[in-house]
């Protein structure tokens, strides 16, 4: 073989094996597998864009607190769905375009709270007389996390599901969340009948979800994903 066809074969066979790493974590509505692939609020355009941008990929299923954690590292071309963009991960993660925007960020609480008839976001915020469950190393948004920065919360790492049921059997008061996971989650979550969302008034519009990458990934594969993502 000449060095010519060596050059050529070898670029053919780099592009071929040349595969983006996705990682995601099942969280209704936004993620949720099925067989071999992923759909969703935020995973079906998700797909749509790398197929029709003919990027070949491969998922993996893994808990969300290694996501970041794997993009900041930067030893690899990763991305992670879903993610909110804040200053801090800008400083070590590339955007491609917003994948889904949520509609405004509401609570919930037991169904027996008095909260109902305090429904401000600022005067929530300003009383000490209940207790907001977070979820540790979390964002909420840039006007949440702004919000929650000096007041006093109880923190936890679980699921968003599982923080429902922490409310449910009172062990805090109200936990932020989307109006479209909230929705799921009154559906499916075991203690629903003890639940209840309420919709903040003077929240902004809701926050937008992306795929965040690690530095490794080439601008050109997020110019190619921004061109299909709708």
């Amino acid at each position: 073989m000449n060095s010519l066809k060596k050059i050529l074969a070898i670029g053919i066979l780099s592009i071929n094996i040349y595969a983006l790493d996705i990682v995601y974590e099942p969280r209704s509505p936004y993620v949720t597998q099925i067989n071999d692939s992923i759909s969703g609020l935020v995973a079906t355009p998700l797909i749509k864009a790398l197929d029709e941008a003919k990027i070949t990929y491969n998922l993996k299923n893994q808990t969300s607190k290694k996501h970041l954690k794997e993009i900041e590292r930067n030893q690899k071309e990763i991305c992670a769905v879903g993610w909110f963009k804040n200053p801090k991960r800008e400083l070590f993660g590339k955007y491609t375009k917003p994948l889904y925007q949520d509609k405004p960020m509401g609570i919930i609480v037991n169904h027996k709270s008095d909260i109902k008839n305090n429904t401000d976001i600022s005067n929530l915020l300003k009383t000490n007389n209940y207790k907001v469950l977070i979820k540790d190393s979390y964002s909420y948004g840039k006007f949440l996390d702004d919000k929650l920065k000096n007041k006093k919360v109880k923190k936890t790492t679980t699921s968003n599901d599982k923080m429902a049921s922490m409310i449910a059997k009172g062990r805090a008061d109200f936990m932020f969340i989307s109006y479209e996971e909230a929705t799921s989650i009154m559906k499916n979550n075991k203690y629903k009948s003890k639940l209840q969302y309420i919709s903040l008034k003077g929240m902004p519009e809701g926050n937008k979800r992306y795929l965040i990458c690690s530095k490794k990934v080439s601008d050109r594969i997020i110019e190619q994903l921004n061109k299909y993502i709708k």
